[in-house]
């Protein structure tokens, strides 16, 4: 892949307005929480039409972060790892760091490399790659720290992005073996304390804090488990189950819910809806070709499982067994899952659950709140509008240009929400109580990213591309 390349600045650079460091930090923005105060966002854009620039990037999954008057990304492509660094008002390459990777690890071929989106105090990024650790650049891309961790025992891949927390870096590794929640000094790297989720196998989300402002508690979702940890000591304060199996939407929390009683919401959909998964008798039935009472892959290969085999043989030995395959089996058809409210106080005890919501329910993204309301977008654009609160449904629409697939979780600022497909469209929609497609934008580039907003600009992450999309100035 040739160095990233950006192209002329197409409006004005004064247009941009001036911004805290900490307007959108991490994945999902501050917290988590898919918003952004920025105003003055185009409502219509596209190749053609309110670009400020677009730079060429190396292939990843994560998302753009913002700091002070910049833009930080990551990518890996068959040279190594990337973790580079733009002026945000053109889209310049200001550094781009090469790493080269401690070892190489398969994924699924809808993961990555570089899946897991950085975090930035502002000046300097924290990256985190499964094939390497965590590493810390400062605002000139000297290297600072890097603290070496896996390899990870995870058939899928890693998705679960660093955070920040004060002068702490958090990063949650949930796998099929050996789950734990580590976190770092953000200054020097040194790692501060390591919790083993016993119990807790593979997942994919990025935890919350509270409170926001003054953070004490790691807020937690994962598999059958939603947990709390101490930020000082690592000390898991309390688990409460029921919330499904393989969770990849992240958590998210409403402070301003009821005073001392903010709402955490956790979102994991029923993963059995094509029906039962079959018993290990009738498999071996079917596909035990020598009568081991076990299978192999190659046994398995005219079934969808041979796609998948590597999630179920958490042993590695090459086989599923009975007691492997009865643990997917009964995960993927629990009925404890559904979008869920918990009040969670000062997130020191045990929650309590508030409403739960069962409906239509993405598989990858996370859903997004934004005055009262709780958005949550399924594939092939179906979305349902739910009252933060009480849960109750306030109706549903199905955005016929938002249709296919969705990884990228959707994001809200100035009174609009923008969903990204796969495909390459970024539609446009009125918040509110009759969401109504305000404009789209079709990239022709895949798109797994979750966007970024800041200073009245939109970035969005292609398969390609770094796009940045601002309303040109009237002469």
């Amino acid at each position: 892949m040739k160095r990233f390349a950006a192209l002329a600045l197409l409006v004005s650079s004064s247009a941009f307005h001036r911004v805290s460091a900490q307007e959108w930090p991490r994945f999902r923005g501050p917290n988590g929480a898919g918003t952004s105060a920025s105003v003055g966002l185009p409502d219509s854009f596209g190749p053609e039409e309110n670009l400020r620039w677009r730079t060429e990037l190396p292939p990843g999954h994560s998302s753009p972060v913002l700091g002070e008057g910049t833009v930080f990304v990551t990518g890996a492509d068959e040279k190594g790892l990337v973790v580079a660094c733009l002026a945000r008002d053109t889209g310049a390459v200001r550094w781009e760091r090469r790493l080269e990777r401690a070892r190489t690890q398969e994924v699924y071929k809808a993961n990555g490399a570089a899946t897991p989106t950085p975090a930035t105090d502002g000046a300097n990024v924290y990256a985190f790659f499964p094939e390497l650790g965590l590493v810390s650049f400062d605002a000139q891309g000297k290297e600072r720290w890097r603290l070496p961790l896996g390899p990870f025992v995870n058939f899928y891949g890693m998705a679960g992005s660093p955070i920040l927390a004060g002068n702490s870096v958090v990063l949650l590794c949930d796998q099929q073996q050996g789950s734990f929640l580590v976190c770092a000094d953000a200054t020097s790297g040194k790692e501060r304390w390591r919790t083993e989720r016993k119990g807790i196998v593979e997942g994919w989300t990025t935890p919350v804090l509270l409170p926001a402002s003054a953070p004490k508690t790691i807020l937690v979702s994962g598999t059958y488990f939603l947990c709390a940890y101490s930020l000082d000591t690592g000390k898991e304060l309390w688990r409460q189950g029921g919330v499904g199996y393989n969770p990849i939407s992240s958590p998210f929390v409403w402070e301003r819910a009821a005073p001392e009683q903010p709402l955490l919401f956790t979102c994991t959909p029923f993963h059995a809806e094509g029906g039962p998964m079959p018993t290990f008798e009738a498999l071996t039935d079917e596909n035990d070709g020598d009568e081991d009472g076990r299978l192999s892959k190659a046994e398995l290969s005219k079934s969808w499982l041979a796609e998948h085999f590597g999630w179920i043989d958490t042993s590695r030995d090459g086989f599923i067994d009975v007691d492997e395959w009865t643990f997917v089996a009964d995960g993927v058809s629990t009925k404890d899952h559904g979008l869920v409210a918990f009040r969670v106080g000062d997130g020191t005890k045990a929650p309590e659950e508030a409403w739960r919501h069962k409906r239509s329910l993405p598989s990858i993204a996370t859903p997004l709140l934004a005055d009262g309301v709780v958005y949550v977008v399924k594939e092939g654009g179906m979305l349902t509008r739910l009252d933060a609160t009480s849960g109750k449904e306030l109706g549903f629409t199905r955005i016929q240009e938002a249709q296919g697939q969705i990884d990228a979780s959707p994001v809200t600022a100035d009174g609009k929400i923008f969903l990204a497909t796969t495909e390459g469209r970024v539609v446009v929609l009125s918040a509110g109580s009759e969401p109504r497609v305000l404009g789209q934008c079709e990239l022709g580039e895949t798109i797994h990213a979750t966007p970024a907003i800041g200073g009245g600009a939109l970035f969005v992450r292609t398969e390609k591309a770094l796009y940045c999309f601002a309303r040109a100035e009237k002469n």
